[in-house]
């Protein structure tokens, strides 16, 4: 009897980068340690699960006065999974369920290989099993999203998007009573992960129109006739199996209250107008794609890069060649493979158009088309062995280019840690009332339920019609709290979504200096990407000394471009220089320290030609020639001079200007009661 090591050796495979791609995500795992944002959401439910038995009703501290806890905007499956393996993890050690949360997300992100090789070995052979395995598990633009730490749905959508496809595709080729109960079980556990599960089921739907239409082209081609009742004969039983899966997740969704033709009608709504949701347009992430750009269509097969143009692009140009190889190879051997491919193919190019966030999913529709061009060369080239070694060889190089990708980018990837955020948690969860609500821009919405525990105004995950006020509302109102230089207008504001909340704090950080394009395009209308009258702050970092002969700083350089900088000379007040050229000018105001106050200094003309004065010894060394303008903008530097920021007239008198760089100066209603170099936090009063 003979042992099979061929059929046991592509287990071993997978199993060994299975094992390698948990590796690269666990790596960096901080025990109590969590990627900010969206993680956080779900992992407050998670442990909610933990602690209760089961999932809340009523979400009581988000978007307050709270929101329904519905399962379309929530993952069960996920909370379900890790609160499971929370359990057996209980029986062996003390661990928490914020720890067991980070290995699950590892764990969960390592799972996609097998599927992967399904899906892989299914459109082709084992070769491309192996190579989409390899190439999804390791996919920089899939890593990121999947390590240990980043506890979100991204680790098991990309899972059950290549199951479903998997097991949709086996179906409609096999036709049997068991493929189709694997093809409901699949999508009933994905209705479950994901609010727009029907995704993959759109996909598998077209694939059968593609069919129907190749099979009618070709028919005309050879029987220089159309017959649609022929071509009609050759897809009707998987029309068939497509409209009985459509009625049991239809039914199986009802049970679940979710509503499958609604989830569709969301999906195209969504698809045909993502701002319709306002705060879409504030996604980074929701971000055009762009055609032209060959970095964008890396990024959309997986943003496999080593750093060396030559290698990279040659690697982008091979993976164009698998993917029309294996179009070419199953147009002269499966007609419906070919179906399959060029929707996937069509939906992939789509689905990039509609941003770069969803360039993920994209990367695991193009891998596969690669994977399988891959599979069909090797098979191509069984005849000829030489041609046979040289394409595995290729095989392999591209398996150990994306495993040293992976093993590279691995150790990058961690939880987020920083003190002065810590701390400022800490101090909301313990030195404010328990019913309070904490307010600022609708970003850290989630760390303030989930680890400062204390009611929010909003948060990143979308509310729908369950809120008092949807997430459009607050978003405005959001930014328009921060932006307006009407105090009475934000306290008005901010005491319309009070409730009864027994005190309300405010929260001003130094990330919202590069986001406040958002508030204030939503806050005022005023839009700064198309608009020079809606002028921002410019964040500028350190990036060089001079020093003077006792080894003392003498000026520190804060770098525009080639041509222009902004100097801070260290004298007894530190005063900025703003040089252009050989032009050297002052500022109509700047903002700088005096102990732990924030000083505003805003010189006459006496004083700025008294300045000017002092500074003339400068011209020479600086190579610079001063003049008696100034620039109408106020600076403001920090104490740690680690970056300085530019503050433009519009925005000086903005209540976010007083809270973050005057430290609550000019202020009646806002009374500091935390501040850092990051965070300050004000009750309301």
């Amino acid at each position: 009897m003979k042992f099979g090591f061929k059929k046991y050796l592509w287990a071993l495979l997978v199993l060994f980068i299975f094992l390698f791609c948990y590796y690269i995500r666990a790596i960096n795992i901080v025990p109590d340690r969590l990627l900010s944002y969206d993680p956080i959401f779900q992992y407050r439910f998670t442990k909610y699960l933990a602690d209760w038995g089961h999932l809340p009703v009523w979400d009581e501290l988000t978007y307050y006065v709270g929101r329904q806890f519905n399962s379309l905007e929530t993952q069960p499956f996920m909370y379900y999974v890790t609160v499971f393996a929370y359990w057996i993890a209980k029986l062996f050690s003390n661990v928490s369920i914020m720890t067991v949360c980070s290995y699950m997300s590892a764990i969960l992100g390592a799972l996609i290989v097998i599927p992967a090789f399904l899906l892989g070995r299914e459109l082709s052979n084992k070769y491309g099993g192996i190579m989409a395995a390899a190439l999804i598990g390791t996919a920089p633009q899939i890593l990121v999203r999947t390590f240990g730490s980043s506890y979100d749905t991204d680790q098991i959508i990309v899972f059950f998007i290549l199951l479903t496809l998997y097991a949709g595709f086996y179906a409609l080729r096999k036709r049997t009573i068991a493929s189709f109960c694997f093809l409901v079980i699949s999508f009933a556990a994905f209705m479950m992960t994901w609010t727009d599960f029907s995704y993959t089921f759109i996909i598998l739907s077209a694939s059968i129109v593609v069919y129907f239409l190749l099979d009618i082209a070709i028919r005309r081609v050879k029987e220089k006739k159309f017959d649609f009742k022929a071509s009609f004969r050759n897809v009707k039983t998987q029309i068939l199996l497509l409209v009985a899966l459509f009625i049991c997740i239809y039914l199986i969704g009802l049970i679940n209250n979710t509503d499958l033709i609604e989830i569709i009608v969301g999906l195209a709504n969504f698809v045909q107008n993502a701002e319709a949701m306002i705060v879409n347009i504030s996604i980074a992430e929701l971000q055009p794609f762009s055609i032209f750009n060959i970095n964008g269509w890396m990024l959309a097969t997986g943003r496999f890069a080593t750093g060396d143009n030559i290698v990279d692009i040659s690697l982008f140009l091979i993976f164009i060649f698998f993917i029309l190889f294996g179009l070419y190879r199953s147009f002269k051997k499966d007609r419906m493979t070919l179906s399959f491919l060029l929707t996937l193919f069509l939906i992939g190019i789509y689905t990039s158009f509609k941003g770069v966030r969803f360039t993920e999913y994209t990367s695991v529709i193009f891998i596969t088309l690669i994977s399988v061009g891959f599979g069909s060369l090797v098979e191509r080239a069984t005849k000829d062995q030489l041609f046979k070694a040289f394409s595995i060889g290729l095989g392999i190089i591209i398996i150990l280019i994306a495993l040293g990708i992976g093993y590279q980018l691995g150790p990058q990837l961690g939880p987020d840690i920083n003190a002065n955020w810590d701390n400022a948690w800490d101090f909301l969860r313990t030195k404010t009332p328990e019913f309070s609500i904490v307010g600022t821009w609708w970003d850290p919405g989630h760390m303030i339920a989930g680890l400062a525990d204390r009611r929010d105004y909003a948060d990143g995950a979308h509310c729908g019609d369950a809120c008092f006020y949807g997430i459009n509302d607050r978003i405005v109102d959001l930014g328009k709290i921060m932006v307006t230089s009407d105090e009475n207008e934000s306290i008005n504001l901010i005491r319309k979504y009070q409730g009864d909340s027994s005190q309300v704090y405010w929260i001003a950080s130094d990330d919202l200096i590069g986001k406040f394009q958002w508030l204030q395009y939503f806050g005022t209308g005023c839009d700064a990407r198309t608009d020079r009258n809606c002028p921002l702050y410019m964040q500028i970092p350190h990036s060089s000394d001079s020093y003077d002969s006792n080894g003392n700083v003498a000026l520190r350089n804060y770098a525009l471009d080639n041509q222009t900088s902004i100097m801070v000379y260290n004298g007894q007040v530190p005063i900025p220089i703003f040089v252009q050229g050989i032009n050297a000018v002052l500022f109509d105001e700047f903002i700088v320290y005096n102990g732990t106050q924030p000083i505003p200094i805003k010189p006459d003309e006496n004083e700025t030609n008294s300045i000017l004065a002092a500074l003339k010894p400068l011209e020479k060394q600086l190579n610079v020639r001063f003049t008696n303008q100034t620039v109408p903008m106020t600076v403001w530097i920090p104490q740690d001079y680690s970056y300085i920021v530019l503050i433009p007239p519009t925005l000086r008198e903005s209540v976010f200007t007083k809270m973050f760089m005057l430290e609550g100066q000019g202020l009646e209603h806002f009374k500091q009661v935390f501040s850092n170099p990051q965070v300050k936090i004000y009750e309301v009063i």
